[in-house]
């Protein structure tokens, strides 16, 4: 079995083309070529990807099973949340045939778990608002297939749908609309994308309220505890890759936003 993980492991499109650059390359580049197979060999691993991650997901720890824990324990789980006035879901993307991305998915059958459940144990009904269109077709807006799940699973749920924001920015933009500083809130993404969505909240709404009003529910952590080492934790995955190219947007939007708002307040001076 090990065998076979290895060689499924090896036998992968970068890595083919990676070591068939390596051949072709002079001796004096191979070095280079062999110190970049090194970089894309340990980010491809549990090990690479936890560690490119954990600054995004780290805060958030205390949620990670949050998900299992409202499935077999919703009674005292959804105990924290019985103040919410309102859910709020950012969309995660959709398919061209309107099935709903893996992030769009666990966004939102973890809201759908917190409302049925305030509903079934403290007879509450906060409104669920869904933002996010579809950058690559208006027609096929994510926030719409992600009202059909819920509708799916309660028809009578309040929803607002916002189908127009194609980005985190746009998204808080266009949420001003719909929040109240009264309201009391959820914020509901995937837990690498918290911490971006967290810092323009604060920019938007003001620290206070953020701090004070809203409760943030972070879903999908790419994150893995790791508490024995095997040799599996030493074999490149296309999972792992995948995992270190989020990290690597999520740090590269965080960096543009406060680049963004320092800017502007440069700008007001």
């Amino acid at each position: 079995m090990l065998v076979k993980k290895i060689l499924s492991s090896i036998l992968n499109i970068q890595y083919i083309i990676l070591f068939t650059i390596f051949l072709i390359s002079s001796r004096n580049q191979r070095k280079y070529i062999l110190v970049l197979i090194f970089v894309v060999y340990f980010f491809s691993t549990p090990i690479g990807s936890n560690i490119a991650i954990l600054p995004l997901e780290k805060d958030y720890l205390h949620h990670y099973f949050l998900y299992y824990s409202i499935v077999n324990n919703p009674e005292n789980v959804i105990s924290m949340y019985r103040e919410t006035d309102k859910i709020v879901i950012l969309g995660g993307g959709t398919k061209e045939n309107k099935e709903l991305g893996e992030e769009s998915l666990s966004r939102t059958i973890v809201a759908a778990l917190v409302y049925i459940n305030l509903k079934r144990y403290y007879n509450k009904t906060p409104e669920i608002i869904i933002l996010g269109g579809n950058l690559k077709n208006q027609n096929n807006p994510t926030s719409v297939n992600m009202k059909s799940l819920i509708r799916s699973i309660d028809h009578n749920a309040k929803i607002i749908l916002e189908t127009e924001s194609q980005d985190t920015y746009q998204n808080i933009k266009k949420l001003k609309e719909f929040l109240k500083l009264t309201d009391n809130a959820i914020i509901i993404t995937s837990a690498f994308h918290m911490k971006r969505t967290e810092k323009i909240l604060i920019h938007a709404f003001g620290k206070e309220f953020v701090q004070n009003s809203l409760t943030f529910i972070p879903v999908n952590f790419r994150y893995e505890y790791i508490t024995t080492l095997t040799p599996y934790l030493f074999l490149p995955d296309m999972e792992n890759i995948e995992t270190t190219n989020i990290a690597f947007y999520e740090i590269l939007g965080s960096l543009y936003y406060t680049l963004f708002y320092e800017y502007k307040k440069l700008i007001r001076k």
